[in-house]
């Protein structure tokens, strides 16, 4: 078997973890915190720690955004504009183990800077199993203790 070079999603995930950068420890506290959800089994994909606010404690929901950040740029199929990361904010519903997204946010730089290329509401992701999106099962036991409760308060 011959030995794979790393993604170029998984080197930069690496570099910005490494490096210190504000994009994995914030610059300030209303800045973005980016954090890397599993470096190794999903690099590029990130949680902005700063984000994570209670919306109910009974049942428990928790608010944070998502961002994946792309090594290289991305053309927009509706407006064929180049956008270099991708966020969601996500509402996770602890208790019932589901998950709401209602809007994707194409922006142009590669770490959710830059101007915002195109806001896509997202039909069909309500209420959805935490179970079938690896992404979100990670994201729940960031955010969300075993017994329901926040994991970060």
């Amino acid at each position: 078997m011959t030995a794979r070079p790393p993604s170029a999603l998984f080197a930069l995930a690496l570099f910005v973890a490494a490096s210190g950068s504000p994009i994995a420890h914030g610059a300030a506290a209303n800045d973005p915190a980016w954090v890397p959800v599993d470096p190794q089994a999903m690099p590029g994909v990130f949680y902005d720690s700063h984000s994570i606010r209670a919306v109910s404690e009974n049942p428990a929901v928790r608010a944070v955004t998502v961002g994946w950040f792309y090594a290289q740029p991305r053309i927009s199929e509706a407006n064929g504009q180049p956008y270099g990361s991708v966020t969601q904010p996500v509402t996770m519903n602890c208790s019932a183990n589901t998950y709401t997204v209602t809007q994707v946010l194409h922006h142009a730089g590669n770490d959710a800077t830059g101007a915002i290329v195109e806001s896509i509401p997202v039909a069909g992701i309500r209420n959805a199993p935490v179970t079938r999106d690896p992404v979100q099962r990670r994201l729940r036991d960031l955010v969300c203790a075993a017994n329901g409760k926040s994991a970060r308060k």
